[in-house]
Formats: C-alpha cells, sequence, structure tokens
C-alpha cells in the first residue's frame, strides 16, 4: 500500500510533461495529440487513485471525444485558409516575431 505513492507522482509527472507538450507544440495536430495524453494518463490517474467511473468518463471525453472534435476543427479551419503561411504552422521556417 505504501507504494501506490510513487505511481501517483508518475501519473502526475506524465500529467505535467503531455501539458507542457501541448503548450509548446508548434503543430496543432501534435499538441491535439498531446492533449489526448493528457486525457488518458490522467483517466489512468483516476484509476490508481479509485476513482473508475471518473476514469472511464475522462476516457470518453478527454482521451476521445474533445481531440476528435478539435482535429475537425482544425481541419475545417484549413480549408477556408488559402495560403500556408496564414497558418503560422511551419515547422521548417520561423517567423519573427
Amino acid at each position: 500500500m505504501t507504494g501506490f505513492w510513487a505511481l501517483d507522482y508518475l501519473c502526475l509527472a506524465a500529467i505535467l510533461a503531455s501539458g507542457f507538450l501541448v503548450v509548446r507544440m508548434r503543430n496543432l495536430n501534435a499538441a491535439v495529440m498531446a492533449l489526448s495524453g493528457v486525457g488518458t494518463v490522467l483517466s489512468l490517474t483516476f484509476l490508481v487513485l479509485g476513482a473508475p467511473d471518473d476514469a472511464h468518463s475522462e476516457v470518453v471525453v478527454g482521451a476521445i471525444a474533445l481531440p476528435t472534435l478539435y482535429l475537425i476543427a482544425i481541419a475545417k479551419a484549413r480549408t477556408n485558409v488559402s495560403a500556408e503561411d496564414e497558418l503560422g504552422e511551419s515547422s521548417d521556417r520561423r517567423h519573427p516575431g
């Protein structure tokens, strides 16, 4: 029973790392995948803490539904952009400012 705190801290570190990736990613699709990772690790944390109903809800909403909606919204926004430079996601070049 005393070894579970290590798993709690490991889950917390994974949540923080995924959250940091969400903020730092320049590619929107990669940021959404990192957000899905936050939801997945958060659901694992709920399981470790003994809340299986919350874990199930987090898997459905945080790891599947929300990232799917974000990816659909990103795809629809990209169809309305005429030039690639307007996206602000250039991975090869860095724009000043």
